[in-house]
């Protein structure tokens, strides 16, 4: 592009000199003009770009890093799992599948979710045993609910109801009912 503009002027230059004479140094210094404002231009613009390229680059891992918080309604569901099933809370894959359908989360989001909850709750666990403690609570207020009114149907779906996760039970001779 310099070299078209600067071709361009030596022409216009030319013809200009048929009017007036030009010596052969004013356009070699109209030559190094041009070259210096083209290469002011260029510096300028290599400068904007890297600019934005970085603008969007850190765009781009922020948001990559940006923390997203399940809903609350998702919590809750993982938190019922884990605390009913506190003794073992390494739910299987068949049971990972259905939580993620029910917080409407992918299967590694639970699994990651499990990972995180059991580091957390080994690190603290007199703040977490209050957690526990409130929904062994509920559980067990819907579990009271349920046998007063005498039919499943009626009751929410919670960790020991129809739509929840049986937990195994062990019988003396050892077999799962």
């Amino acid at each position: 592009a310099c070299n078209e503009f600067t071709t361009h002027v030596m022409n216009l230059l030319r013809e200009q000199s048929r009017t007036r004479p030009i010596s052969p140094k004013e356009i070699e210094r109209m030559v190094s003009i041009i070259h210096r404002k083209f290469s002011s231009i260029q510096m300028q613009l290599k400068q904007s770009t890297c600019e934005a390229v970085m603008i969007l680059r850190s765009r781009f891992l922020d948001a990559r890093r940006k923390r997203r918080n399940f809903n609350k309604q998702a919590t809750e569901i993982l938190n019922e799992y884990f605390y009913s099933h506190l003794s073992n809370p390494y739910p299987s894959e068949e049971a990972k599948e259905e939580l993620a359908k029910k917080c409407g989360i992918t299967v590694s989001q639970v699994s990651n979710w499990f990972g995180n909850k059991r580091i957390r709750y080994k690190k603290n666990i007199g703040k977490f045993q209050e957690e526990a403690n409130m929904y062994a609570a509920r559980t067990a207020v819907n579990a009271t609910s349920v046998s007063a009114h005498g039919s499943q149907a009626n009751s929410p779906s919670t960790p020991n109801s129809a739509g929840g996760y049986p937990s195994p039970c062990y019988q003396p001779d050892r077999r799962i009912q």
